[in-house]
């Protein structure tokens, strides 16, 4: 029946057309289609079109692909976070934003200001309004990112007191009330690592008055000592990473400052927190905990970022991280470029080495250069590394501090030297 059958001849691909590679999308063609789809309401599906531009944002260096259309994007993504179309888009459009900051480095203080005080408003209103807590809390990171790199001053100030009353309230008037044990935890871990950020910002980096800073810390402390003893191990690191950040900050004026006092001088009267030894030991309960009812991994966490925060608090030394970058070490020094750099992490999941290496405005935040092999960040024993007047006076009263230790240490193991050889 089939004898005669003959195959029907199918027309030959040519070798050419089958080596053929798919089109390659050049990204910043592709970012610029993705702003145009989003911005003129193009998009068949927003989230697809989001899911583009935050990956887009994270992997590349974009200053200056969006520099002249930050109102297309931002307008875009206050939008779909304000739709309340779904939860995934809000807290795309939410990390969008924080990404379009991070990547708002060729634009002046006061347009970056400006963009700042007009995407505030949503970011607070959905903080406060929603009842989904992973829009909340994307929010919150997203707030925490953008005031740390574009906010004035007293901006800092007004979100750092938002987020205190959030932490301070257990949520009052943050529309809390359906939310489980579980997303109440993980809601108050991130407004306090919000706080901690802030904290840094504003006690950080340029002139710091040691009295407002010290007011603050008398303020805030009391709860992030209950919060110490809170059963969720997320909110027990945060309120310590905290108090590592706080105390790591205030012992720079204290210790120095009673270090630079003369013999015979009146002696300055140093504050002192109020529950102090009751707060050290908690914090070295914390170091040690070895309880059972506590997963074996928590636990380990635990004590290792509790021992740091016992350290900083008790003898004013801080932790240390390094990164390598291209070949090159990183050192980044204390919980006040720690806590941020973790921020900044988080935000750009893999894109965070690149930014590290290509970005300028991490660079001017963190104060690093890839150029050495080894590299500290802020505190490199080599002047000519970064330029000292731009310091903060807490980060100059560090260097300074280390210098001089640094110097003590040299004479007196050259002071040994010529004991032990006779002289």
């Amino acid at each position: 029946m089939y004898a005669n059958f003959q195959p029907k001849k199918v027309a030959k691909v040519s070798s050419k057309i089958e080596r053929e590679a798919p089109e390659i999308v050049n990204w910043v063609d592709q970012l610029s289609q993705t702003i145009d789809e989003l911005s003129e309401g193009k998009s068949n599906n927003r989230e697809e079109s989001l899911e583009t531009l935050v990956d887009i944002l994270a992997s590349h260096h974009a200053s200056s692909q969006i520099e002249d259309r930050l109102e297309d994007v931002l307008g875009a993504l206050k939008r779909s976070l304000l739709k309340n179309s779904s939860t995934h888009e809000a807290c795309l459009a939410a990390k969008g934003i924080a990404l379009t900051f991070i990547n708002m480095e060729d634009i002046s203080e006061s347009e970056g200001d400006d963009l700042y005080r007009r995407i505030l408003p949503s970011l607070r209103n959905r903080i406060k309004d929603s009842e989904q807590v992973d829009i909340k809390i994307s929010c919150l990171q997203t707030l925490a990112l953008i005031t740390y790199t574009a906010a004035s001053d007293i901006d800092k100030q007004l979100v750092r007191d938002y987020l205190f009353d959030l932490i301070e309230t257990d949520g009052a008037d943050f529309n809390v009330e359906s939310l489980s044990p579980n997303e109440l935890d993980n809601l108050f871990s991130e407004a306090l690592q919000a706080y901690g950020i802030l904290f840094a910002a504003s006690f950080t980096t340029g002139v710091v008055d040691f009295d407002v800073l010290w007011e603050e810390l008398e303020k805030v402390m009391p709860v992030h000592e209950m919060l110490l003893e809170s059963p969720d191990k997320d909110i027990r690191i945060a309120a310590g990473e905290n108090v590592g950040l706080m105390f790591e900050t205030a012992n720079i004026f204290l210790k120095s400052d009673s270090d630079e006092e003369g013999d015979g001088e009146e002696e300055t009267v140093k504050p002192e927190y109020d529950n102090m030894d009751g707060l050290v030991h908690t914090l070295k309960e914390l170091s040690i905990d070895s309880s059972r009812r506590r997963a074996k991994s928590d636990r380990t966490e635990q004590k290792s970022v509790f021992r740091d925060v016992v350290r900083s608090v008790e003898e004013n030394v801080r932790p240390s991280e390094e990164l390598k970058i291209g070949g090159k070490v990183l050192t980044f020094r204390g919980w006040a470029k720690i806590l941020p750099l973790n921020a900044f992490r988080h935000v750009l999941g893999q894109g965070f080495q690149h930014h590290l290496k290509t970005n300028d405005m991490m660079k001017g935040i963190f104060r690093y250069s890839i150029g050495r092999q080894q590299e500290d960040a802020d505190d490199s024993g080599d002047d000519d590394a970064f330029d000292k007047s731009t310091l903060s006076n807490v980060d100059r009263k560090f260097i300074n501090d280390e210098n001089k230790k640094s110097r003590t240490k040299q004479l007196r193991n050259a002071r040994l030297g010529k004991e032990s050889s006779g002289y």
